[in-house]
């Protein structure tokens, strides 16, 4: 690279970095304007905040309750234990049917030289 091509790529650089820094400072006057906004709204509204009630410092005073009102179906564990049933039933034919056509495509392949 001779010292005329270095210097132009020095100038080019230059310019982008003044671009960028023009661009930075616009955004940051824009973020600017929409900050003070937010402070301004911020500060024109009073916001009431619960204060928590102190939680009990002995932890043999907690207590988790969980209740729920939905309860399975009685028919559901029937239905559940079928379905699984089922779908073993099915894997299980597909794999003897994987089995039959793996052990048809071997025979065909090599009969002819088990023969000879």
């Amino acid at each position: 690279m001779d010292e005329t091509a270095a210097l132009s790529l020095a100038l080019d650089a230059s310019k982008t970095l003044e671009g960028i820094g023009q661009d930075v400072a616009q955004i940051k006057g824009l973020n600017s304007d929409v900050l003070d906004a937010l402070r301004s709204l911020q500060a024109s509204q009073v916001v009431a905040e619960d204060v928590p009630a102190p939680l009990a410092a002995d932890s043999s005073e907690w207590q988790t309750v969980v209740s729920s009102s939905v309860e399975v179906p009685a028919s559901f564990f029937l239905d559940l234990m079928g379905f699984q049933y089922m779908q073993t039933v099915l894997f299980v034919f597909m794999l003897l049917a994987l089995l039959l056509n793996l052990g048809a495509s071997l025979w065909l392949a090599f009969s002819d030289k088990w023969r000879s």
